[in-house]
């Protein structure tokens, strides 16, 4: 894919650079709107491992999430990672929302407020795997490491995203990559 840039989040993340954001992770205390909060971090997509020029996208219609081919002006498929590679969370400005997991094998991933998943905290969370051969990591639920977001098996997904538990041997459409957003 030409135009793109791979980035590294490294341990470090890229902090809990909005006010609002970090006082619903920090003290599990909703706030009026993180995405009005100062000094916001630069976003990121977060592109498929195979389907290179496919990334995941809120629904700016309903909480869904949709794997969509990269479009740079479209907000919905931009995220501020917020933590650090091992436990962090996708927030999405356009939807003044955070990426969460819905619980069970196969689970739906969905957009909500910050603050109110069902399955508590660490619903809205994520973490990275191993970094795979071929240059991407899966993307899993902090809630339930053995539940990654699933990308599609032969093609790039046509229906809202959800994850999948990772079995023996490359399963490339478990994994992503964090690429600069432009």
């Amino acid at each position: 894919m030409t135009g793109t840039k791979r980035i590294s989040l490294g341990r470090r993340g890229l902090g809990l650079a909005t006010a609002g954001l970090a006082t619903v992770l920090l003290t599990g205390l909703p706030v009026a709107s993180a995405a009005a909060a100062p000094h916001a971090s630069k976003a990121v997509m977060i592109e498929s491992g195979p389907f290179h020029g496919y990334v995941l996208c809120a629904s700016p219609n309903d909480e869904s999430v949709w794997l969509k081919t990269i479009a740079t002006a479209d907000s919905y498929c931009k995220w501020k990672v917020f933590g650090s590679d091992s436990e962090f969370t996708l927030y999405n400005a356009a939807k003044d929302q955070v990426m969460a997991y819905t619980g069970g094998n196969e689970g739906a991933v969905v957009m909500e407020d910050a603050g109110t998943s069902p399955l508590g905290f660490h619903g809205e969370e994520w973490s990275w795997g191993g970094q795979e051969d071929w240059g991407a990591a899966a993307l899993q639920s902090f809630y339930d490491s053995g539940q990654n977001v699933d990308a599609g098996i032969d093609s790039p997904r046509t229906d809202p995203v959800h994850t999948r538990g990772w079995r023996h041997g490359h399963q490339r459409e478990l994994t992503w990559n964090p690429i600069a957003a432009g």
